[in-house]
């Protein structure tokens, strides 16, 4: 277990699988806070992201990392707008009726 701070080193390890995980992993890095499976918490301006299934901590150094690492998620699993919408949209498609 330990700390790191590249961020698609430690989303490969956390591999969101659909979009409930990529709207909670979002949530609690923006929220900085306990959501699903993840917990973002705040020590002296560094922020601390883990997931249940992850070794490695990520360590997000400042508020400019902290925007950075929420703009790579968007990226990396296409949210466009906000994270609401696309999580609305996503869940809406999701759906068998």
């Amino acid at each position: 277990m330990a700390t790191i701070t590249d961020f698609d080193s430690w989303l490969d390890q956390a591999d969101p699988d659909d979009h409930e995980e990529v709207y909670a992993l979002y949530r609690a890095v923006s929220d900085v806070d306990e959501f699903g499976m993840y917990k973002c918490t705040m020590n002296n301006g560094k922020y601390f992201v883990k997931g249940d299934h992850t070794d490695d901590t990520l360590m997000l150094a400042s508020a400019k990392a902290h925007s950075a690492f929420l703009n790579t998620i968007s990226s990396r699993f296409e949210i466009e707008g906000d994270i609401e919408g696309w999580y609305g949209y996503k869940r809406a498609m999701a759906k068998d009726d």
